[in-house]
């Protein structure tokens, strides 16, 4: 008889907390269902995050052991003539303030975030990666609904979303900016999911995938090379530990700044 995981899950949608409900549901552990939710804001949250962006997990296992796992972007190693790269500003007005960011492949790092979810499932998760990625794969080929608070973003970061034909297939589907209602579908993005899932990580960072990735990059005005990809690790780290009122505190050590 499968026995259901207790627990309680903190998210920025509804579909990523979700996400993981379903695997405690299925009797997997908490990182079975943070990697699952993660997973699942790729797409729920894709104006936020991404399976290219990067991050940290801070870890504390059932035999009290705590480790910091470090799968944030890297910088690329080469320089480029900026005549040569695709890397270009643009103006976010966020109402009180207008912000400028720079977009195009001259912007991209080295992608961290499949690497940290594959590592993490791999030193601590219970189910098997595909039950992890089922959520994310139903969501990105079936649609997500554009909540009111989707399109307040969407239209917030409309000068990003749409400077691209990948951005406008996505985000604009119809012609127009998504509105409340529609949904967005990610049809790409369950493809490359589901070959990382087949085939391992490494067709991400060495394999097939990796090499796409650097042809545009190289052809279309990126940083990237192969070797950026091939060299890249996920770190676990000792994290920064203080004693406050009675508690033991744990967060992100240098070189982070404690985020």
């Amino acid at each position: 008889m499968q026995q259901k995981t207790r627990g309680a899950i903190a998210a920025g949608h509804p579909q990523t907390a979700q996400a993981g409900l379903e695997m405690l549901k299925q009797g997997g552990n908490a990182f079975d269902a943070a990697l699952a939710a993660l997973l699942a804001s790729f797409v729920t949250e894709s104006p936020l995050t991404s399976a290219a962006g990067g991050g940290f997990l801070l870890a504390y296992t059932q035999q009290q052991q705590a480790i910091l796992f470090d799968f944030f972007t890297q910088t690329p190693r080469r320089k480029k003539p900026e005549a040569q790269l695709d890397f270009y500003p643009v103006n976010v007005d966020f109402g009180g303030a207008i912000q400028e960011f720079h977009i195009g492949l001259g912007s991209m790092a080295v992608p961290g975030n499949l690497a940290g979810v594959f590592h993490v499932h791999q030193r601590l998760g219970k189910l098997p990666m595909k039950a992890i990625a089922e959520p994310a794969l139903h969501y990105a080929q079936s649609g997500v609904e554009v909540n009111a608070f989707q399109a307040f973003l969407l239209d917030l970061l409309k000068p990003i979303l749409l400077a691209s034909a990948a951005g406008r297939t996505i985000y604009a589907p119809s012609g127009h900016l998504a509105k409340v209602g529609e949904r967005l579908f990610f049809k790409d993005f369950a493809q490359t999911l589901t070959q990382v899932i087949e085939e391992g990580i490494q067709t991400f960072y060495t394999g097939e995938i990796a090499h796409r990735l650097i042809q545009d990059c190289q052809h279309l005005g990126g940083y990237l090379c192969l070797e950026d990809l091939q060299a890249y690790q996920v770190i676990e780290r000792q994290p920064l530990c203080l004693d406050y009122r009675g508690y033991r505190l744990l967060t992100n050590p240098p070189p982070s700044a404690g985020g």
